[in-house]
């Protein structure tokens, strides 16, 4: 009788130290397995203001941005010194992709090892499948050329999906969490976007624009783009491509011009003095505030400026 008490006392703790093991293996696997924090780096203020929301409320990520030229076309921007300590030191970097980043082949030649997330990997796929207001035909074709793709809700929409997908894979753990986050994101910036004023005055009419980015702003409000003319610092243009421009405004009936003030003031004033065409300023989002809701709040300024 002895015996069997003490066979069945040792079957028991076989079964407490198995169910134990058992426990902290299920406590183990549920946890983060990461070794160590994750630093993300993001190349343009759009892509920033996306990651941290794809990373809202996840631990252990930091999410820091390349240094920003103050003037000048993302397209030429240099790497700094100090990008080139933080990139040396970072897990990922989240780039608006489509060729809008010039000095992508470098950091990809330097560090073999970073993972590069390209945001416009699946964007024009993802507003596709998602946006039945959209012409789709000249996003399309805008999208070909045009790589301020940010500028378009709906392809900003893909590029937050895009990356939220790719920080899934390469932080597993917490995969759920990076997916539940874009899709609120999204929601919210649809909901969040009040372009109808906008729409409503620019639907079906002519303008023009003295800035590629605002191609996607012209499509988002059903606008038809008749003459264009892409300013940046280093752009020299001719008394001749002034002329013509000029005669596609009064041509077309274009009452409005979308500009960014930097590059477009100059033309702008012009513009106004020799048309009766009003010249609107716009931003582009590479530069401002990375708040969290800024993109919102900068298209929502945008559409005002032109409802107005």
């Amino acid at each position: 009788m002895k015996k069997n008490n003490k066979f069945g006392f040792v079957i028991g703790m076989f079964v407490v130290i198995t169910i134990l093991a058992l426990a902290l293996i299920y406590i183990s696997q549920g946890a983060k397995t990461r070794d160590a924090d994750l630093l993300i780096m993001t190349s343009t203020n759009p892509v920033h203001i996306a990651t941290l929301n794809v990373t809202k409320d996840v631990d252990g990520i930091t999410v820091e941005n390349l240094s920003q030229p103050t003037t000048g076309c993302l397209h030429d921007y240099t790497l700094t010194t100090e990008d080139m300590k933080k990139l040396s030191k970072a897990d990922a970097l989240v780039v608006s992709g489509h060729g809008m980043e010039g000095y992508l082949q470098d950091v990809i030649d330097s560090y073999p090892e970073l993972t590069i997330i390209d945001a416009s990997e699946s964007a024009m796929d993802y507003a596709l499948g998602s946006f039945a207001d959209v012409d789709f035909d000249s996003l399309q074709a805008a999208f070909e050329e045009n790589s301020h793709i940010w500028m378009s809700p709906a392809l900003y929409d893909g590029q937050v999906d895009t990356i939220a997908q790719a920080l899934a894979k390469l932080d597993g753990d917490n995969a759920d969490k990076y997916l539940d986050n874009a899709a609120n994101y999204i929601v919210s910036m649809q909901t969040g976007l009040d372009s109808l004023a906008a729409y409503e005055k620019l639907n079906g009419k002519n303008v023009a624009i003295l800035h590629a980015a605002f191609e996607y702003t012209a499509i988002d409000l059903g606008a038809n783009v008749v003459a264009d003319m892409d300013l940046d610092e280093e752009r020299m243009v001719s008394a001749g491509e002034v002329s013509e421009f000029i005669d596609s405004i009064q041509d077309n009936d274009v009452q409005i011009v979308l500009a960014e003030y930097d590059y477009g003031h100059d033309m702008g004033e012009l513009i106004e003095e020799q048309t009766d065409a009003k010249v609107v300023y716009l931003e582009t989002l590479v530069h401002g505030s990375y708040d969290m809701d800024s993109y919102v709040e900068v298209l929502n300024k945008n559409y005002s400026l032109i409802a107005q």
